[in-house]
């Protein structure tokens, strides 16, 4: 039996990529018998999901910005380490900035394994530089951003992909009646945009609602839209939505904000547009998927070129070209008005996560390295 004891630590329990990777993480190490606590700030919708796996979840006022007092950052840390006490605990997996500059500095005065999974290149250069410096392990969720933490001079970083569980993204169409709810015909067509509206994220869902204003002006009439995410540019998003309904004379955009079930809205659409970790749920829901993110567009994923949209992690931390909205219109105009191919990358969609991305294979992946970082210190 696995003696690990592990303290998984973010910023807080709000949904986000992150959040729902360490959600999923979470369950699957609990079901491999390895002991799991949580230190977060206890607030955001995910906080009932994270309370329902009955494992230890500390409370931490974790601060928003790394300039901290040192009387307060000393404070912070003395709480980690009490935690990393009272439970016994043999290594330390953070996530973020600042919760794991914060967690990473009691696992070093404790003396236990510190591991750091890499999400994104949005951290400050300075506070990637220091959450690094208190890593033994560095894993990255894919391969641009093992090019990433190189640059900082970490060698040999671990490659692990985000993992999906497949059982949460049931085969059977459970929610027709999602359709219903938000008024939408049931013979429309439904494209699903979703991600945080913050930074460059807005920029992309402002380009994806032109696009669908040109196609539901022509040839698409039946087009519907759903904008699933919250985010401080929320209200020029709907700003916007108001504005091209006007212009395209009725209400097919549909604002929901921040969803926990997102596989109802997944199953609700017929293609879906996003990046990232949105990308690979979207797919395990045997959905077609155009990806486009932060970095730019990568364009409809299917069998021939997975390995190509996971290198860029679905346009997330890399991408073919920057995207635009006559480009993405292109894109959805030829997989809406191609149902065959609709339904062939949807199937194939799943095939391709069940095959890759599997949190079972993942979180194998993810126990061999916390044997060996606390064996042994550095995997890197």
């Amino acid at each position: 039996m696995n003696k690990e004891r592990i303290l998984l630590v973010i910023d807080a329990l709000y949904v986000g990529g992150t959040e729902t990777h360490v959600l999923g993480l979470a369950k699957e190490l609990i079901k491999n018998n390895l002991f799991v606590a949580i230190a977060a700030r206890k607030a955001g919708t995910l906080v009932s999901s994270f309370e329902s796996l009955n494992c230890p979840i500390y409370d931490i006022e974790f601060p928003r910005t790394l300039d901290l007092e040192e009387k307060l950052e000393k404070e912070l840390v003395g709480k980690i380490e009490s935690i990393i006490e009272n439970e016994n605990i043999s290594l330390v997996h953070f996530h973020q900035s600042p919760s794991g500059y914060l967690a990473g500095k009691a696992a070093k005065n404790k003396g236990v394994g510190a591991v750091l999974t890499v999400h994104g290149t949005y951290y400050p250069n300075h506070e990637i530089r220091k959450l690094l410096q208190l890593s033994d392990s560095v894993i990255c969720v894919s391969p641009p951003l093992c090019n990433y933490v190189e640059t900082f001079g970490i060698q040999n970083p671990n490659l692990v992909p985000n993992g999906i569980n497949l059982e949460e993204y049931p085969r059977e169409p459970l929610y027709e009646d999602l359709r219903n709810e938000l008024n939408i015909p049931q013979e429309s067509l439904v494209v699903l945009y979703a991600s945080r509206i913050t930074w460059s994220k807005a920029s992309v869902c402002s380009i994806f609602l032109r696009a669908c204003k040109d196609l539901k002006l022509n040839p698409i009439p039946n087009l519907h839209v759903i904008v699933v995410g919250d985010g401080d540019r929320l209200s020029d998003i709907q700003n916007l939505s108001q504005m091209i309904e006007k212009q395209c004379k009725d209400s097919f955009i549909h604002i929901v904000g921040e969803q926990r079930n997102m596989h109802a809205y997944y199953s609700a659409a017929d293609c879906i547009v996003g990046t990232g970790r949105v990308a690979l749920e979207a797919m395990a829901s045997e959905k077609p998927v155009i990806a486009v993110g932060n970095h730019g567009y990568f364009g409809t994923v299917n069998k021939t070129n997975i390995d190509e949209a996971w290198n860029h992690y679905f346009g997330d931390h890399g991408s073919k070209t920057s995207c635009s909205r006559h480009i993405l219109r292109d894109e959805l105009k030829k997989l809406l008005l191609d149902k065959e191919n609709l339904k062939v990358y949807g199937i194939e969609s799943r095939e391709m996560v069940e095959e890759k991305f599997n949190i079972q294979n993942v979180v194998m992946d993810i126990v061999k390295i916390y044997s060996d970082t606390i064996k042994g210190g550095s995997v890197n």
